[in-house]
């Protein structure tokens, strides 16, 4: 009986629920003078990086001892000026090396020119004349028997055997005696070319080198902007020792500040970027405009994500300045290409509710107002644009 009756109660319960929600529904009432008309809408609300127009850290290029050629902690500075040197130890070493290199490369081409070349052709010489003067002699004997008793006197071992295979044997020396000679005098030639060549190309990488890195021990600002020092700087001191890749000094340009946001819904994609601004939510309500569409890759990631990038000139609120470096928040803001209606998500939701079973926003206010168009969507509202007029509902 305890269980029937607490069925009964779900069951009247349920019932209830049932027919309030019908009240509810019964209730709703679609009246498009209830919603605000705006030429805007907010998309989102977000926090957003502040940062500087540009922004560079110079950093040392090799370990060493390093000269300021600025005196100030935080100074303004053009574009160009030299800001630092390295008295990099590999300097040195690079330039000893590259000495040597040069020295080396005029003996060794020497050397080849006047004493490996000639002495290659005069054994190459050397021996093609006694392959000659052998074939000859074989020749001689083949056809003057009477001289056979003298061929192992003449030539000794085996070779005292003539016959048409000891000619042909010696004619076959001759021939590569022949072809060491040709090597000798050309191929020879070209080798020692293709040598020098090569150690051309290599002393000119070398010199090449050594050159870029004087140039990059000379530290010089990209652009113009303030320079502030990042050395554990001393008031007086020229000289700091410094470590390879440290940070020198950080250039900013602040002739402009920019917010910086990422594209957090791919919806905004089709939204033409230049009728978007943001407005921060500093003590200012500071408006940045867009400037810039950007992919780039995440630090830690290493994903391509879209930024779009907000600016505004410094002297339009010098405040921000200060704020360059964090995270500010502030609301992503649509400049509507007509006036609409500002809806909320939840009141067309329920309005909806049993008229259609669609979870798109552009299909259900398509199947209840055929003539009204989604313009924009937000995370909590819609902005509608109707093509006619409707009547309360």
């Amino acid at each position: 009986m305890l269980a029937f009756a607490l069925s009964a109660c779900d069951r009247s319960a349920s019932t209830n629920t049932e027919e309030s929600a019908e009240e509810i529904l019964q209730e709703v009432v679609w009246d498009w003078d209830a919603f605000p008309q705006s030429s805007e809408m907010v998309l989102s609300s977000l926090s957003m990086d502040i940062q500087p127009k540009d922004s560079f850290e110079i950093r040392s290029e090799a370990a060493g001892i390093i000269t300021l050629e600025v005196d100030q902690k935080v100074s303004q500075i053009a574009e160009g000026v030299a800001i630092a040197r390295m008295n990099v130890d590999t300097l040195k070493e690079q330039a000893e090396r590259l000495t040597i290199q040069e020295e080396k490369q005029i003996l060794e081409d020497l050397k080849a020119e006047k004493l490996d070349l000639p002495e290659q052709r005069k054994l190459a010489k050397e021996e093609l004349d006694e392959a000659r003067r052998k074939v000859r002699m074989i020749e001689l004997i083949l056809k003057n028997p009477a001289m056979e008793e003298y061929a192992q006197e003449l030539f000794g071992g085996d070779i005292g055997k003539l016959n048409e295979r000891a000619l042909q044997d010696a004619k076959d020396e001759l021939g590569l005696a022949e072809s060491k000679m040709a090597w000798a005098d050309e191929f020879g030639e070209k080798i020692r070319k293709g040598q020098l060549r090569i150690q051309e190309m290599d002393l000119s990488k070398t010199k090449r080198q050594f050159e870029e890195s004087k140039e990059r021990s000379v530290y010089t600002t990209p652009f113009a902007g303030e320079l502030r020092l990042e050395l554990n700087y001393v008031d007086g001191q020229q000289e700091y020792t410094v470590t390879s890749r440290e940070t020198i000094a950080t250039l900013n340009n602040f002739d402009e500040i920019h917010a910086h946001l990422m594209v957090g819904s791919s919806k905004w994609v089709s939204v033409p970027p230049q009728q978007l601004y943001v407005m921060l939510a500093d003590r200012n309500k500071t408006v940045m405009n867009f400037s810039d569409d950007r992919i780039e890759k995440d630090s830690r990631t290493r994903r391509e994500e879209r930024k779009y990038v907000f600016s505004i000139p410094l002297e339009s609120n010098k405040d921000l300045k200060r704020l360059v470096g964090t995270q500010l928040n502030g609301d992503l803001i649509y400049r509507l290409p007509t006036r609409c209606y500002i809806v909320s998500k939840y009141d067309l939701s329920l309005y909806a509710l049993g008229k259609t079973d669609s979870t798109d926003w552009n299909s259900i206010v398509g199947q209840l107002w055929p003539d009204v168009t989604v313009i924009a969507e937000g995370r909590k509202y819609l902005a509608l644009a109707r093509s006619g007029s409707h009547s309360a509902q």
